[in-house]
């Protein structure tokens, strides 16, 4: 947005003490006209909250809703009752992350590999709900600092020692030796991880989000995967607190306190997130909504393995990909739009669909679109009901949503204004 004063203060008239301020829309340059949008859209802003620290351009009404929201919460940590954490730091991704051949080879060449190899998560793995693993692990070599090994007090024969305990995994490091040993995140050798005192909080159930937000998407991992440089998470699996995460409240809020970096994506990194206000809910309040989160937590893995299970029958029977791999785009197409894409992606020396082939694919898609189609839109009807119990929550009122929707950022997930203070 380009911010653009439009009035001057004027001590000697009432009310003087402040300035207008316009948030004018880049993509409305040239498509209206500047001075109707300004003397409609403009507002007051006292220059009170214009000094030294950071400015607060927001209309007053947003400041004092964001001021009754945060008052009905206690800071996120304090909610928690514990530190938010950060992923795996390797200092070498190159030597520690590997693909699943990577680690078959690995198990085959030596069996007991197996004890180091973990699953892990990067951030573009964590969704809305649930993460979508991509099958890729991670070499866990814990520093001596924080697990006893063999080698741990071997002194100068403890390469030896890791070279007989985990010959495979040994061979897969030692080419990285020299980079290995330069980085500032290792642990007492050269092919341990740095110093970290919370891996048993990666086994445990967890909220895992991402480093860079373009949307709110948080995730429940009950699945005890470790998560690289790109995640953070939470030591708490609590429903209630994913919904606030996720809802349209929650990134209304964060929106104007996380800072901001490349095309507008949320930084959750430092105390900034640990404040984040989360309204503790009455009994009624939260059983009416961990149900239908864990409902919401099901479908988003239902859905995808249904995607996923189509996107593996069209590669095998068309040699066709990327038709659709997201339930959302799925559930976009209509039925004569998903053969259209198909047959738009089959490799070119397979020639024309035939009869037979545009009859099994119509097949396809009324077996597995309809039910995410239907899926989506349970999603939909279940996100507006926890989005309305989140506002009841924080003691919203109707005109609090709808302000919140009016004022509302990019990309603001959930039911919209209509739909959220109908539910109310």
């Amino acid at each position: 947005m380009t911010l653009c004063s439009v009035q001057k203060p004027d001590p000697g008239r009432q009310g003087g003490d402040g300035v207008r301020i316009c948030a004018f829309p880049r993509e409305e340059l040239g498509a209206v006209d500047l001075g109707t949008y300004v003397a409609e859209n403009a507002y007051g802003v006292s220059l009170s909250g214009l000094g030294s620290g950071p400015w607060n351009l927001e209309r007053p009404e947003v400041g004092a809703l964001m001021d009754n929201i945060r008052q009905a919460g206690v800071p996120l940590r304090e909610y928690i009752a514990a530190d938010l954490y950060y992923g795996i730091k390797t200092g070498l991704n190159q030597a520690f992350l590997i693909d699943a051949p990577a680690r078959d080879r690995l198990l085959r060449d030596d069996p007991r590999s197996e004890e180091l190899l973990r699953p892990y998560l990067r951030g573009q793995d964590i969704k809305r709900w649930a993460p979508e693993w991509a099958g890729l692990w991670m070499i866990v070599l814990k520093s001596s600092e924080n697990h006893a090994w063999p080698w741990s007090d071997a002194g100068e024969a403890a390469e030896e020692v890791l070279a007989r305990t985990y010959p495979a995994v040994y061979g897969h490091l030692k080419p990285f030796e020299a980079r290995l040993r330069k980085r500032q995140n290792q642990g007492r050798f050269w092919w341990e991880l740095r110093s970290c005192t919370y891996y048993q909080k990666f086994e445990e159930p967890k909220i895992v989000y991402q480093e860079i937000q373009f949307h709110p998407a948080y995730g429940l991992d009950a699945d005890g995967f470790v998560t690289n440089n790109k995640a953070f998470f939470l030591p708490n699996p609590d429903l209630y607190l994913l919904s606030v995460l996720n809802s349209p409240l929650g990134w209304s809020y964060n929106w104007r306190y996380l800072p901001h970096r490349k095309d507008e994506a949320l930084n959750p990194q430092g105390e900034m997130m640990e404040h984040m206000p989360v309204a503790p809910p009455t009994v009624a309040v939260r059983a009416k909504i961990e149900p239908a989160v864990e409902r919401l937590i099901s479908l988003a893995k239902e859905q995808r393995a249904t995607a996923e299970q189509l996107a593996d029958w069209l590669r095998a029977e068309f040699d066709v990909a990327g038709v659709g791999q997201q339930p959302a785009g799925l559930a976009a197409l209509d039925e004569d739009g998903f053969v259209r894409e198909a047959s738009r992606r089959r490799p070119q020396s397979a020639g024309r669909l035939s009869p037979g082939d545009v009859g099994a694919l119509r097949a396809a898609y009324r077996s597995h679109v309809h039910p995410i189609r239907a899926g989506q839109a349970e999603v939909r009807r279940l996100e507006a009901d926890v989005a309305a119990l989140v506002n009841k929550a924080y003691g919203l009122t109707a005109d609090d949503v709808d302000l919140m929707w009016r004022t509302a950022p990019p990309r603001m997930p959930g039911p919209g204004p209509q739909t959220a203070a109908r539910l109310l």
